[in-house]
């Protein structure tokens, strides 16, 4: 461990940083390399602290929400990983209109719970996505031709110079799949949404008819889907086109449930994936002349 890092566990308490924590442990692909330093942020006060200590050291981070969408690579990740964990969630209803103020941490599951348990309705195509609320946000996730980005009022975030601030919607600059923030330095931190008051059974129902169309999803590791569409066309459709589900290097595979999904059948390495992801680059182009654009992030060192 280099001078640098030695000083920041130091100041943050050896009790609370983990050195050379593997990143597998924390993605739902199960695979990445081991993190220099680790800490978890159980509120906003300590994410702003413990940012504004890195960013005065210089010391690289990486911002860590539930792990999916991601993947790392084999010599991990350095500098340090904060693994976001604020999670209060606050319902303010006004007549019709329900305003939800979500902290970045906590999970889509524990949201929608939130909302069915007080009879508020409008994310019901959100169910079964793993992430949390501020990852969600920053890639512009969502499912069915629905985004969360839809019922975003503004989002709370603290820029790369330390001012915690709100940007409007349109500051956001939400597109398909992307925001400002998808790989960016500032941080999310809370998320402003504008709902409605609707019937707990109603939503439940809604809730368990999209969980069952999931249901085909591959339950193998993964990290959602790989490719962004290619609007108007399916990239897994052009991917099983080109014959390539069940296609394995290593012991990635794209997935015969799911052309869109690459799995983890086993000890895949990320530069078995990474292999495998310019494979179907390669195939879909040569076939279609399209070029795939990857939904998931690459972080750290392959």
């Amino acid at each position: 461990m280099d001078e640098k890092n030695k000083k920041i566990v130091k100041i943050l308490g050896e009790d609370k940083v983990r050195v050379n924590e593997l990143m597998s442990n924390y993605t739902t692909f199960k695979i990445g390399g081991p993190a220099d330093l680790f800490w978890k942020a159980e509120s906003e006060e300590e994410l702003v602290n413990v940012l504004g200590v890195v960013r005065e050291m210089n010391i690289p981070y990486f911002i860590l929400g539930a792990g999916s969408n991601i993947l790392v690579g084999d010599k991990g990740i350095r500098g340090i990983v904060v693994k976001v964990q604020n999670s209060k969630i606050k319902i303010q209803k006004q007549n019709s209109k329900i305003k939800i103020n979500v902290e970045a941490g906590a999970t889509i599951v524990s949201l929608l719970h939130e909302l069915i348990n007080n009879s508020v309705i409008g994310i019901e195509f959100m169910a079964g996505i793993p992430g949390t609320v501020g990852a969600t946000v920053a890639c512009n996730a969502g499912a069915w031709q629905k985004s969360l980005s839809e019922k975003v009022i503004r989002v709370k975030v603290l820029t790369p110079e330390g001012e915690i601030k709100w940007l409007s919607k349109d500051e956001c600059k939400f597109d398909y799949r992307y925001s400002r923030f998808k790989g960016g330095k500032e941080v999310i931190l809370e998320v402003e949404l504008e709902l409605s008051s609707g019937n707990p059974e109603k939503i439940k129902k809604q809730i368990d008819e999209n969980l069952k169309k999931r249901s085909g999803q591959p339950k193998e590791p993964s990290a959602g889907c790989v490719f962004v569409n290619p609007k108007p066309l399916s990239a897994g459709a052009l991917i099983e086109k080109c014959g390539l589900k069940e296609k394995k290097i290593g012991e990635a595979q794209v997935s015969e449930k799911h052309a869109n999904f690459i799995i983890n059948t086993g000890n895949a390495k990320a530069s078995d994936v990474v292999a495998l992801i310019d494979l179907v680059k390669s195939e879909v182009k040569n076939k279609f002349n399209i070029d795939l654009k990857e939904e998931i992030l690459r972080i750290g060192e392959f």
